[in-house]
């Protein structure tokens, strides 16, 4: 007997492994939200900029520097001693140099604190790092 002995051929039922991509893609969706949503808002400069590479975003070390010439990374405000720490700390033991360093600075900020942050990085051997502007006519 070639289709067993009560006749009923044997199927796989796909709707559990349908639900369970569903909610991958959900979860996906929102924790990029919430990615996005942890920067603060900046007033960046208005110039028309270089199209950014495609690389990975979890790849990237975001810096903001607000108005007043305040670092911080994803919300958290840091000093230049502890900004440069996280900027180590990032770098990892294996001597590695990040390759996706995003500076957001306000437009009105003191170029003063945006040169100290030049200088940390500099001296954390990063030399590739990008500038954060907002295209014209983008409020």
């Amino acid at each position: 007997m070639a289709g067993g002995a009560d006749g009923s051929d044997a199927s796989f039922d796909l709707t559990p492994m349908i639900d369970v991509i569903l909610l991958l893609i959900i979860f996906f969706m929102l924790s990029s939200q919430f990615a996005t949503s942890e920067l603060r808002p900046v007033d960046l400069p208005h110039q028309e900029g270089a199209t950014p590479p495609s690389e990975s975003a979890a790849a990237k070390l975001v810096i903001d520097v607000d108005r007043e010439g305040r670092y911080s990374i994803l919300g958290e405000e840091l000093t230049l001693e502890a900004l440069s720490a996280r900027i180590a700390a990032s770098q990892g033991g294996t001597g590695t140099r990040h390759s996706g360093v995003v500076v957001r600075a306000d437009r009105t900020a003191n170029a003063g604190a945006l040169n100290r942050l030049a200088d940390r990085l500099a001296g954390a051997k990063i030399a590739n790092w990008s500038l954060a502007v907002s295209p014209e006519g983008t409020p």
